[in-house]
């Protein structure tokens, strides 16, 4: 509390606190969704359903559009690296470093706890039940992988951006729109995962531009920014309803086709949307931030948010784990969907928040006490322990810390760790978070 106190008074009469404060909302949104989709059932013979709640919810491709909310993360994270890049007069290899240091540190401990986690479960845990359990507990770190790709790519982009301005969204938006056409239209395998770049690099580049409107004499006016809500909400539907695109905005099981994983270019028109919304209520969550009591909120979940989201499903992970196993699973034998169960939704986030803020002791460590001093290290080198450390966060999303017979491919929770010792991503002493004039 000391340090959210001293944080919250250094903050700079400058600083964009309508960015913090979307970007605190959009990770309550991200923790509750992925909370509120657990579905397990433990029925009266002893059997246990493990369910999505998309899979059963009326109109649930309807409702992604609601609960996906990571190009708030890649928008508003544009913002914040044009803020630090353009304030903060640091050599370069000193801001990828610092940069990589605070996303990569928080999410060494959850590979590795599970990796160790997963062998000791494996002997009395099934196979299935053990992959799919560290499976979902691991799989939020695509996000880190994806925004540390874009955090090194981030000096070149923002020099394009200054050089090119709207074109160089525009050649990413064509990108993504040719990556759709060659993989939809003409069955060309692998190229889809370019979107990662593309779709969430055109949002990101959108930060931009965000960022200099605000800082120019050519601040958009709510008015309007909120004209880019309907014509991406528009767009959206049209392309949706045309066949063009599926309608959910998240994976839901079942599903043949999704628009996620990877992105597709309708994702683009869900982040406009939602982009215009952000950029038009900018004024009025600006002055709600600058309460005393909301601004120390949004600065105490910032400083552990990594954190937050790295541990959020370990915690559900946990807690349904305990709540199926414990007391005959009596806590879990309500019948998802119906009345008590949407009525006791809120003892289960309840103890979910107390599980998650519990496992927040060890770990925040490793996001608020990481070394932040400058540095001067060859920027090869930096690029290399960088991509050693998206490799890493890649392999545990996509290719899985642990294979369907259980076996634990060890190799990814050793690159993690030797990429955090060789780049300080590591708690260091302990020193109270400042939120200075960069954006962080």
């Amino acid at each position: 509390m000391a340090a959210v106190e001293a944080a919250a008074a250094d903050t700079p009469a400058d600083r964009n606190r309508a960015v913090d404060t979307w970007r605190v909302a959009a990770l309550f949104v991200v923790v509750f969704g992925h909370w509120l989709a657990a579905s397990v059932w433990v029925q009266p013979d002893g059997s246990v359903t493990v369910l999505n709640t998309l899979e059963w919810l009326p109109h649930a491709a309807w409702v992604t559009w609601f609960f996906q909310v990571m190009p708030i993360f890649f928008f508003v994270g544009g913002f914040a690296n044009a803020a630090a890049l353009e304030k903060r007069r640091v050599n370069l290899s000193s801001w990828l470093i610092r940069r990589f240091r605070r996303l990569y540190a928080p999410t060494v401990p959850v590979i590795v706890v599970w990796a160790v986690l997963a062998l000791i479960l494996r002997q009395v845990v099934d196979d299935g039940l053990l992959y799919s359990g560290v499976l979902n507990a691991t799989i939020p770190l695509w996000f880190l992988a994806v925004y540390l790709i874009l955090v090194g790519l981030a000096p070149v982009t923002h020099r394009m951006w200054h050089r090119w301005g709207m074109a160089s969204v525009a050649v990413l938006v064509a990108g993504a729109v040719a990556v759709d056409i060659a993989t939809r239209v003409f069955g060309v395998d692998r190229v889809e995962w370019l979107n990662l770049v593309f779709v969430w690099g055109a949002v990101h580049q959108l930060g931009y531009w965000w960022y200099t409107r605000e800082t120019s004499d050519t601040r958009v006016s709510p008015a309007s920014a909120l004209v880019l809500a309907p014509i991406g909400l528009i767009g959206l539907i049209a392309v949706t309803q045309a066949g063009i695109y599926p309608v959910s905005m998240l994976d839901i099981p079942g599903s043949t086709l999704d628009n996620v994983t990877p992105p597709t270019a309708a994702v683009m028109l869900l982040a406009l949307t939602q982009i215009g919304i952000i950029v038009a209520t900018a004024p009025f969550v600006e002055r709600l931030a600058l309460r005393q009591r909301v601004w120390k909120l949004v600065v105490a979940i910032s400083m552990v948010m990594m954190t937050i989201y790295v541990w959020h499903l370990s915690a559900l992970s946990l807690v349904v784990a305990a709540g199926t196993f414990l007391f005959d699973g009596i806590t879990m034998s309500i019948e998802p969907g119906s009345v008590l169960w949407w009525g006791t939704r809120w003892i289960f986030f309840v103890v979910l928040i107390a599980t998650t803020a519990a496992l927040l002791v060890p770990f925040a460590r490793f996001e608020t006490d990481t070394d932040r001093s400058p540095t001067d290290a060859p920027v090869p080198l930096v690029i290399a322990g960088m991509s050693g450390g998206v490799a890493a966060l890649i392999a545990t999303s996509y290719i899985y810390l642990v294979d369907r017979n259980a076996h634990i491919r060890w190799w990814i929770p050793a690159v993690a760790v030797v990429v955090a010792v060789a780049m300080g991503a590591y708690p260091s002493r302990w020193k109270p978070s400042r939120f200075r004039s960069g954006q962080r």
